[in-house]
């Protein structure tokens, strides 16, 4: 291999998601050139316009292009969330275009025996799954207590829709293995002149579920259908108990389902696989959807190191961006080597509200790296921004 050789990190516009293509110069078995692709994610957010699913077929497309009939030679799946894994079988099932796929590492919790190896774990998780539902049901039977925000949240953490994508690429490869911190890789790839490090997630996603609100979601009694429209009938105080602490309580307690459809899509998010990929002295930093409670714990088993590219976690969201003391610790202003150094930011405006951070993002990033956007208007739909490292 020449000097000349170079890594490319091809970020797909999908619109609210993540579809991420790493061509690798390696060596095979007999130390003759060779060249690798890694495939992270492919999917977008479940409904709306940030979730079209035409950008799918031209992303896989290209990918196929790019392998030009060779089988791919890792799929990472980061989490288990509609805009990081419906691509795949959108396209095979819509178009039958299947990519092959050798060896695929999938994010330890969502192993089919995952809840019966840690039921601590299970409990949570059941127990999400259950405000889940009753968010649902509630959501079915009184409308007009959606929003854009809510919807968008309750589809991307739909458990059955999730569930058929994520068995689809349970199935993919050769070989899947479900993956942790403190799984040794060393086996688990065919690479030869990569090394690859998880930082997260934790083997016990049980850290990662925070703190649930009550809820009142008493349909009939609280919201009752009356002719075509929905009625809002408060319910009646106990006696005894003064009415306005009392209507107070139930606004608060209907609030709680928003509360906890956030906390829903935290715990998912934070069960992302987080690695850093180690080329010829390039450090590049692939985060998933990892959240500040991830972010902490990879820094409390000392796995934050500088890295030269960071694909920015959580679509460029402020929970997605570490706090200032542990990107110091990634992207320091004053850095030991003169590489330049990278962020990607993978977005689609008014998804979320707040996201992505911009503001966040320039004052914390632009300092340390060059930051792009792959994002409405900037990267069109299936086409990519490519990022070259020189070897």
């Amino acid at each position: 291999m020449s000097a000349k050789d170079k890594l490319k990190v091809r970020v797909y516009g999908v619109r609210f998601g993540d579809a991420i293509l790493i061509e690798v110069p390696d060596k095979g078995k007999t130390g003759k050139a060779e060249t690798r692709h890694i495939l992270i994610d492919v999917g977008n957010a479940a409904s709306g316009e940030e979730g079209s699913v035409d950008v799918f077929e031209p992303v896989v497309d290209s990918i196929l292009e790019k392998l030009d009939g060779k089988p791919l030679d890792l799929y990472i799946m980061t989490h288990e969330h509609m805009d990081h894994v419906k691509g795949l079988l959108y396209v095979v099932s819509k178009f039958g275009k299947k990519i092959k796929v050798n060896n695929s590492w999938i994010t330890a919790s969502a192993s089919p025996d995952y809840y019966e190896k840690h039921p601590d774990s299970g409990k949570k998780k059941l127990e999400f799954r259950s405000i889940y539902e009753s968010i649902h049901r509630f959501l079915g039977a009184v409308p007009g207590h959606r929003n854009e925000w809510l919807n968008t949240v309750m589809e991307i953490n739909n458990p059955r829709k999730t569930d058929d994508c994520v068995t689809y690429l349970r199935e993919m490869a050769g070989k899947t293995e479900y993956v942790h911190r403190e799984t040794d890789i060393s086996r688990l790839n065919p690479f030869k002149e990569v090394q690859f490090e998880i930082w997260a997630p934790e083997e016990d996603t049980s850290a990662y579920y925070g703190r649930t609100r009550h809820m009142a979601l008493n349909v009939n009694a609280v919201d009752v259908k009356k002719g075509n429209e929905f009625i809002h009938e408060l319910p009646v105080p106990p006696q005894g108990v003064d009415v306005g602490d009392f209507y107070n309580l139930v606004d608060m307690r209907r609030r709680g389902y928003m509360d906890n459809a956030l906390a829903i899509d935290k715990a998912a998010n934070n069960t992302s696989v987080v690695f850093c990929l180690t080329w010829r002295g390039w450090n590049l930093l692939f985060t998933g959807d990892a959240e500040q409670k991830s972010w902490e714990l990879m820094d409390k088993y000392n796995k934050l190191k500088p890295v030269h590219f960071l694909k920015v976690s959580h679509h460029g969201s402020s929970n997605g961006v570490p706090p200032t003391r542990l990107l110091d610790k990634i992207f320091p202003i004053e850095p030991a080597d003169s590489k330049k150094r990278y962020a990607v930011v993978s977005t689609y405006p008014d998804a979320y509200n707040g996201i992505p951070a911009k503001e966040l993002l320039s004052r914390e990033l632009e300092l340390r790296c060059e930051l792009k956007y792959v994002d409405k208007g900037l990267v069109k739909d299936g086409e990519y921004l490519e990022f070259e490292f020189e070897g």
